[in-house]
């Protein structure tokens, strides 16, 4: 009878400790996303793009989240994203922040959502709350509401395209337009 009972409390135990373990097992679900070979999470990025051995754009975010499949390879900033633009000197042309950006690896654009600030250096600024950069034609475009700010004036409406240094640009449907000469900053 006791070896009966002893072989009875040691199958209860290894069970107790079978079902505690697999507890435990199933509890943990690691993110399928920091498991997959075709995702890349990397913090504190600074991105550099070049042409002719000549600089063209800075990317800077605190996260870049890679997919590296060959359907749809892309880059996402979900926490942010700065760009910085350069002209053909290696001087600073334009700037521009945004919530969240993604950048498309075959049709070669970034699209960046979420108040979105595009300035220049001639203290000239675009806001809107979507932005497209055409890396191959150089150029930032949106159907979206902007408010462009130069030093003179404010004008707004909708849609809008300009060269990535802010210099050429046109808004597609002007609503309306103000001399910024007289109102209070």
């Amino acid at each position: 009878m006791t070896r009966f009972f002893h072989l009875c409390i040691s199958l209860v135990v290894a069970g107790l400790g079978f079902s505690s373990c697999q507890e435990e097992q199933e509890a943990f679900t690691p993110d399928p996303m920091l498991i997959s070979a075709d995702v890349e999470v990397i913090h504190d990025v600074i991105t550099l793009y070049s042409d002719s051995m000549q600089l063209k754009a800075r990317i800077e975010a605190d996260k870049l989240v890679k997919y590296t499949t060959r359907e749809d390879p892309r880059d996402e900033f979900p926490e942010g994203v700065k760009v910085t633009f350069y002209d053909q000197n290696g001087e600073v042309s334009s700037t521009l922040i945004a919530d969240f950006g993604i950048r498309q690896g075959k049709k070669k654009e970034i699209k960046v959502i979420g108040n979105v600030i595009f300035r220049n250096m001639d203290g000239e600024q675009l806001e809107t709350e979507e932005l497209i950069w055409d890396e191959s034609r150089q150029l930032v475009y949106t159907q979206k509401f902007v408010l462009i700010t130069t030093p003179e004036e404010k004008i707004w409406g909708m849609g809008f395209e300009a060269t990535q240094d802010f210099k050429r640009r046109r808004i597609f449907a002007p609503e309306g337009r103000v001399s910024v000469e007289g109102l209070p900053e």
